[in-house]
């Protein structure tokens, strides 16, 4: 994050309206219809090619693939249901490791797959590693929702003008970024220079004055986004002044037993956004959203898979699933 936060936002603000030039019917919110779930993978052309996960409603019966340690519950490469016309979600992974290294959703593969049978179209890259990470993922999610709208399998059935996103941690903020907040380097240098012990918010981050007068601006990849999911967002990055666009309707989790500063991220955000959210506390630490890990990989990734005692993982995503679901279906 070291090399992140000392980055100055250079982008220009702009607004990018998606266009939605197609006619016919979209699916509605109170729409009793359900789906299966498929799955592919695009490619999107970037300064480093990457690729997306594309989650969609299909009317072919699921039959879930491993991919890497994970096991994603739908079917590959299925057609996309032909009936209408879906509403968009977008979705942005956590940070960490994988601002360098690149990073993947497949972790949160199964949320993807239980939006799709409610009949939304889920774009997820997979963030390569950057330099600039505040400037380059929200540029990464533009360019993915831009080339799933370009691929005729999906184009076509995709409603540009029904747009969400959903991100966890680091994706919270790109989320945010995303939706026209501005990111404050200043304000989160000022937070963790009296907050040393919110190391998921403040590793890495200067404290000496040299972020003082950075001056944040509207990043160029902004998008129309109608309503957002936040899931355990990264929200030190913002003050009350960075979020004034940020006026659309929002769920936002906060999970009771995470090592990421309550107060500063998740509630000092909820009372600065300009549109009260929708609030959710559920047990599990920072990473809850995350599927519940294959064996095989629990043991390579404790602080990923592992769970304070009495917290049934599954159970848990079956509230968020359905909370998240509802959410858009009456937003979009």
């Amino acid at each position: 994050m070291r090399d992140a936060v000392r980055t100055k936002i250079c982008a220009v603000a702009a607004f990018v309206v998606l266009a939605a030039c197609a006619t016919g019917p979209s699916i509605a919110q109170t729409s009793p219809q359900k789906f299966h779930a498929g799955a592919a993978r695009i490619t999107v052309e970037d300064t480093a090619r990457f690729e997306a996960l594309v989650a969609y409603p299909t009317d072919v019966a699921e039959a879930p693939f491993k991919d890497g340690p994970w096991v994603v519950d739908a079917t590959r490469d299925a057609p996309i249901a032909p009936v209408a016309r879906f509403p968009i979600v977008l979705f942005s992974h956590g940070g960490g490791a994988t601002l360098k290294a690149g990073g993947s959703p497949l972790p949160y593969a199964d949320l993807a797959s239980s939006l799709a049978r409610a009949g939304f179209i889920v774009v997820a890259p997979f963030h390569p590693g950057a330099h600039r990470p505040l400037e380059d993922r929200p540029r990464h999610v533009h360019k993915a929702l831009e080339a799933m709208l370009a691929d005729p399998r999906f184009g076509p059935h995709a409603d540009s003008n029904r747009l969400g996103m959903m991100g966890f941690s680091w994706g919270g903020a790109v989320s945010l970024i995303a939706a026209g907040a501005v990111p404050d380097l200043a304000h989160l240098a000022e937070y963790c220079s009296h907050h040393i012990d919110d190391r998921k918010a403040c590793e890495g981050v200067p404290t000496d004055g040299s972020l003082a007068k950075v001056i944040g601006k509207k990043s160029s990849d902004t998008l129309a986004i109608k309503a957002l999911a936040l899931l355990e967002p990264w929200g030190a990055l913002f003050g009350r002044s960075d979020l004034t666009s940020v006026d659309m309707p929002t769920l936002l989790f906060r999970a009771e037993g995470s090592d990421l500063g309550a107060e500063g991220n998740i509630i000092a955000l909820a009372a600065a956004l300009p549109h009260p959210p929708l609030q959710r506390t559920i047990p599990g630490g920072h990473f809850i959203f995350a599927d519940p890990c294959p064996p095989a990989h629990e043991a390579e990734a404790t602080e990923l898979c592992r769970d304070p005692p009495g917290v049934d993982r599954a159970a848990v995503h079956r509230q968020i699933n359905a909370e998240i679901g509802d959410f858009f279906g009456r937003t979009l």
